[in-house]
């Protein structure tokens, strides 16, 4: 079992220490426990409550009427919020915030509940689009921002990859594609998930991937692409601290592939001054990926 401090808990769930504080006295919405040398703590059910009174108060409900409500009634409530989403396909945020009280407590059986009722519901395409893909966005911001432990980020990691891992294997190798797609993270590199993501859409659609992962050494990815003849190489670019590294590795590239497509993706404020021509293209959105591939 996990505990939080008040600070913890409010970097996590996005709700105020001090919002939290005056829900506690006002409403009694929350019911901290002390240590042995008296320090105020929370623990996994406290923390899942908070950000299911969360998810309410987005669907409109008042804090004063949740407040009255038992944890049954609250369950009730957030249940249809969710059944709306898998029916309707909108509010996938209730969806996104249950798959983050997954990640934050360790919770795989909840993840692959929430996952499972995705694919039955949206398909595998859609889950991946407006459920995956999102909750990756957020996990990558909240890690870079020391809001989630390590341990939670590469916890999600590693149960994405398995289903990605998964996915792709159950795709059939394309035959006479007109595309190849080389699929790499520079040394400095490590943080796969988005890489992977676009191996699942590439192959998807049916153009041929040499996908080899993080922290390539430049000698191996000449050879491979010179071996291959890659039409398109793809990378992204995460770590934060890159100085001008990533615009000489994007020129390296162009000049030594002329033939193929430099093709990247990652933080805005990191590779908004690289210059961009017809052989680099900056994908900044999977609707871009998906126009190139198709």
């Amino acid at each position: 079992m996990a505990t939080y401090s008040i600070k913890e808990l409010g970097i996590i769930s996005g709700v105020k220490p001090h919002t939290i504080r005056i829900w506690e006295q006002r409403y009694g919405l929350l019911k901290p426990m002390r240590s042995e040398t008296n320090i105020r703590y929370y623990d996994d059910e406290q923390f899942k409550k908070l950000l299911n009174v969360k998810e309410l108060i987005n669907a409109g409900m008042k804090i004063s009427h949740i407040a009255d409500l038992s944890p049954k009634q609250i369950s009730i409530e957030l249940d249809k919020i969710i059944a709306d989403a898998y029916e309707n396909e909108r509010g996938f945020e209730s969806i996104i915030s249950q798959i983050i009280i997954s990640i934050a407590t360790f919770d795989e059986a909840l993840f692959e509940q929430i996952f499972s009722n995705c694919v039955i519901k949206f398909r595998l395409n859609k889950t991946y689009l407006n459920v995956i893909y999102p909750t990756l966005v957020r996990v990558g911001l909240m890690w870079c921002k020391n809001d989630i432990m390590p341990a939670q980020e590469h916890f999600f990691s590693n149960l994405i990859k398995k289903k990605l891992f998964s996915t792709i294997d159950s795709l059939s190798i394309p035959k006479n594609a007109n595309q190849t797609w080389v699929l790499f993270l520079n040394e400095e590199e490590e943080h796969e998930i988005g890489l992977l993501f676009a191996y699942y859409l590439i192959r998807k659609h049916g153009k041929k991937v040499i996908y080899l992962g993080g922290k390539v050494p430049y000698d191996n990815l000449s050879r491979v692409v010179k071996q291959c003849e890659g039409t398109h190489l793809y990378t992204f670019f995460v770590k934060n601290h890159y100085d001008n590294q990533i615009n000489d590795l994007i020129t390296k590239l162009n000049g030594d592939f002329k033939k193929s497509t430099i093709c990247f993706s990652g933080k805005k404020e990191i590779i908004a001054n690289i210059p961009l021509n017809k052989n680099r293209v900056w994908i900044k959105e999977l609707q871009s990926l998906i126009e190139m591939i198709e």
